[in-house]
């Protein structure tokens, strides 16, 4: 078989990689929100990377102090001390440009500041935060998505562009650093496996509650408050798509082979009015459904009390604290249980203005009359042409109605075979000698098979290379993070033409959309 090498010498993707070595001075990061992500990057550093967490900016007391207590000033400290924590990120701009003015000035016993900071405030907020942060020059790490629009998302992209040199830049796109999808990229990029890609089919299944949670009762069930689905959940997945089929084998090092045209179709499919049981009659609150705990399998009070998912069976993680940020400071479980039942029955009627109703998360209120107008079910599919390298197409589909939750999969067509790949094997079958083998790469956590600590490994590993050891930025950023700023923009305006061409019902010519929307004086 023409190109292929010997899979079995893949065996480094069934280890956990090493911690890299801490520098005498390691990089400080400040974590801009405290919320799920917040947390589970402040664990990624303290655990894999050879960083610090010197900082947290939060509005909500009981996030800050949380994630303070336990990665910033220990338990055992009476309170924070200087420079390590802020109610608001403003409060922390103000403070790192008069610590600045003080080391100016020669004044003595001024804490030492941050090198970076990883931003994971609400997605609506990334621009004026990663703007600001810019402004400072620090190394900046922002989750995804970039932003909720495509002006937010280019005048981030144009504040940190100047600093490519000295400044790292990642965005949270975290499926690329699993050791799974490293690997899958291993055979399908590096070591053409397969040959020559000629198609691809890519499922990502949110999962039936799940998408109730987050997407018809949670933070991004409408996208003027938020943004479409296909940004908020699955830019990653696009990201990641785009990764395999287009960008150079190594980042920064070569040309993109660039999508030809793009188009989707979906919309509200389920959770909506009309496909509200009779039986519930005009019930909008789970606490009050006639249908009761067990008639409805999206029951607020079955999914957030029950012994599932919820409350009861001890849960008092995602999604419940969520729902209840500081469920645990609540000390047993009856006191859990009535301040859970309490929040869940908060609801809103005809006469609540539509700016309250839209300020915040009603986790109680019935999934078929929510304020929800996000797609549960998509479809995309995007073209390349033949270039110097052969034509392709993909089709990724983002369904809510699933058991799989986020385990998603994928199938690859190529001229020596075909890949088969989920959230734990990669199953490749040769056409040549009809043979199959199946690869099981470690999953080294359950925060996106370990996509959580490969990202942040890899991001403080770029910041201290610049801090510690002369490296240029932009260099350092291609080789430890592999993702430039124009695969960054790229994939995100990926997700815009898609809408485009959805709400359009037509096929977007990618270039014609990159030129109009973005200019040519980027990259496409």
């Amino acid at each position: 078989m023409v190109g292929v090498k010997d899979p079995e010498s893949l065996g480094d993707f069934a280890k956990p990689l090493p911690r890299p070595d801490m520098s005498s001075n390691p990089p400080r990061f400040l974590i801009v929100g405290a919320g799920s992500r917040g947390q589970a990057f402040a664990s990624a550093i303290d655990s894999v990377s050879n960083g610090v967490v010197a900082a947290v900016a939060e509005p909500v007391d009981f996030k800050r102090e949380t994630l303070g207590r336990k990665h910033i000033w220990g338990a055992a400290a009476a309170a924070a001390g200087e420079g390590q924590s802020f109610s608001h990120w403003r409060e922390f701009v103000a403070y790192e440009q008069d610590r600045r003015r003080r080391v100016a000035a020669g004044e003595q016993g001024v804490p030492d500041g941050v090198d970076g900071a990883f931003v994971c405030v609400l997605d609506e907020m990334h621009r004026e935060v990663v703007v600001a942060l810019a402004a400072l020059e620090l190394h900046i790490m922002c989750e995804k998505p970039l932003a909720t629009n495509l002006d937010d998302c280019l005048a981030m992209y144009h504040a940190v562009r100047p600093l490519r040199h000295s400044r790292v830049f990642s965005i949270g796109h975290v499926l690329r650093y699993s050791q799974h999808n490293l690997m899958l990229r291993k055979l399908l990029v590096e070591d053409r496996l397969i040959g020559d890609i000629n198609s691809a089919v890519h499922t990502e299944p949110v999962g039936w509650w799940h998408f109730a949670h987050s997407f018809v009762r949670g933070n991004w069930r409408n996208d003027k408050t938020s943004a479409p689905a296909l940004l908020t959940k699955c830019c990653h997945d696009v990201d990641m798509l785009l990764w395999l089929l287009c960008s150079p084998e190594k980042a920064g090092q070569g040309e993109p082979h660039l999508p030809e045209s793009v188009s989707s179709s979906g919309g509200v499919q389920f959770f909506k009015k009309s496909r509200k049981p009779a039986a519930a009659g005009s019930a909008t609150n789970c606490m009050k459904c006639p249908l009761g705990d067990s008639g409805c399998k999206y029951s607020a009070k079955q999914i957030y009390m029950g012994d599932r998912i919820g409350l009861g069976r001890g849960n008092t993680e995602w999604p419940i604290d969520t729902v209840v940020c500081d469920i645990e400071d609540y000390k047993t479980h009856d006191e859990r249980m009535a301040v859970m039942a309490k929040t869940l029955e908060e609801d809103w009627d005809e006469s609540t203005p539509a700016n309250v109703v839209s300020s915040r998360n009603w986790y109680g209120r019935c999934v078929y009359e929510t304020d929800n107008n996000v797609c549960d079910d998509q479809f995309v599919t995007i073209t390349w042409p033949e270039t110097n390298r052969p034509a392709k197409r993909i089709t990724l589909h983002m369904a809510a109605q699933t058991k799989r939750q986020c385990e998603r999969f994928s199938r690859y067509y190529g001229e020596h075979g075909e890949i088969y790949s989920d959230s734990k094997t990669i199953v490749f079958d040769d056409f040549a000698t009809g043979e199959t083998k199946t690869f099981t790469p470690l999953q080294e956590d359950l925060g996106h098979g370990g996509g959580d600590m490969g990202l942040t490994r890899q991001f403080v590993l770029a910041c201290d290379k610049v801090k510690n050891h002369g490296w240029d930025a932009e260099q350092s950023q291609n080789e430890f993070v592999g993702c430039t700023l124009d695969e960054v923009i790229r994939s995100h305006v990926m997700v815009f033409a898609a809408e485009e061409a959805r709400l359009g019902k037509k096929v977007v010519d990618w270039q014609q959309y990159w030129n109009d929307t973005v200019g040519k004086e980027v990259h496409g």
